[in-house]
């Protein structure tokens, strides 16, 4: 958030990475009996509608062109914070009730399976009596599958409004958390099944980015419930009384993308236990394996040391004479074989 220090409230200015894309605003006007999709050639196009009984939704994709995002939700009398939060998007998920609509903010996640890769972006969301305006980061189209049920006569899309309408939008959003997810635990148990069999640095690098990206994800789901709540209790103006059962279940696809994020953070921590474990057993049988040579060379080189001192009268090698070195050798081969004996029935060795 450097970018915006010093600035004064409301100064919109865009804080992901830098991108060249060109910005499309694909534009959605549909009723019960009708529709109508186009690409926005000018920023006209993304004006509230005419007919008061369609509902309008306007999806942004790139938030890097301020000016863009600007004249849109000015359109629809956005107010300059909610405008400022939208391409600024290190957001924490949050809901905001205005006096002409309602603001909420998100993420979106993908995890690229082919590098086990987590990506995220920030999505905005803000829908009034016949209007819904959405943005997201990144040129590809997140609501597409929206776009095909919206296309069929008689869809509930269609003879919904713009609460629906916004509500469909976190529910896919919420729906790919599962997806993602569903790919996590499958690297999980791969990470589970090699770290029976052997650990190395590599495992390890693993298990701390997949916990790093749980950490991550937990962050943002976590004040999502939050979210959910005050939609359901505050936002009943924007919000027909029949929508309640949608929130709700909304609600209980959150807690449990919530418990599946805990489960999975306390099987990886369990893994780390699991990984330093069998590095300490590792390194516990080497040290073991040179305890027992250094415990069976200690005597062998207490003898060479005394016996191979520069003394003239040493009695045992005058006594033993020519049989001095042979008897030397065999001693040290008894105390060697007495000491391999001992050791492999205490189950040292």
């Amino acid at each position: 958030m450097a970018e915006k220090y010093g600035l004064p409230p409301g100064t919109v200015v865009h804080t992901g990475i830098d991108r060249t894309e060109k910005v499309t605003i694909s534009i959605m006007e549909f009723a019960r009996d009708q529709i109508r999709e186009y690409i926005a050639d000018s920023l006209d196009d993304c004006s509230p509608p005419l007919d008061q009984e369609a509902t309008k939704w306007v999806h942004v994709r790139g938030v890097h062109d301020v000016e863009i995002v600007e004249k849109v939700c000015q359109y629809y009398d956005l107010h300059p914070l909610v405008i400022e939060d939208i391409p600024s998007v290190g957001q924490r998920p949050k809901l905001e009730i205005m006096p002409k609509s309602v603001y909420i903010v998100l993420r979106g996640y993908l995890l690229q399976q082919d590098v086990g890769k987590l990506l995220s972006e920030q999505v905005s969301i803000a829908f009034g009596k016949n209007f819904v305006l959405s943005f997201q980061e990144s040129p590809d189209d997140l609501f597409d599958s929206i776009r095909e049920r919206a296309r069929r006569p008689g869809s509930r899309i269609r003879l919904g409004g713009s609460d629906y309408l916004a509500y469909t939008i976190l529910d896919l959003l919420v729906d790919k958390y599962f997806v993602v997810l569903e790919r996590i635990g499958d690297l999980i148990e791969d990470l589970e099944d090699e770290l029976i069999i052997q650990a190395t640095t590599d495992m390890l690098n693993r298990i701390y980015k997949i916990k790093r990206d749980l950490l991550s994800f937990r962050r943002h789901i976590w004040p999502l419930r939050e979210v959910v709540l005050k939609m359901q209790r505050d936002a009943r103006s924007f919000i027909d009384e029949d929508m309640q059962i949608f929130l709700r279940d909304l609600y209980d696809h959150v807690i449990r993308v919530t418990d599946l994020v805990e489960t999975f953070r306390e099987s990886i921590t369990g893994m780390l236990d699991i990984y330093l474990s069998s590095v300490s057993n590792k390194m516990n049988a080497v040290m073991k394996v040179l305890t027992v040579v250094s415990t069976i060379f200690i005597p062998l080189t207490l003898m060479a040391s005394i016996y191979g001192m520069n003394w003239e009268w040493i009695p045992e090698i005058v006594f033993l004479g020519a049989f001095g070195y042979p008897i030397f050798l065999a001693a040290m081969l008894i105390v060697t074989v007495s000491l391999v004996i001992y050791f492999r029935r205490i189950d040292w060795i």
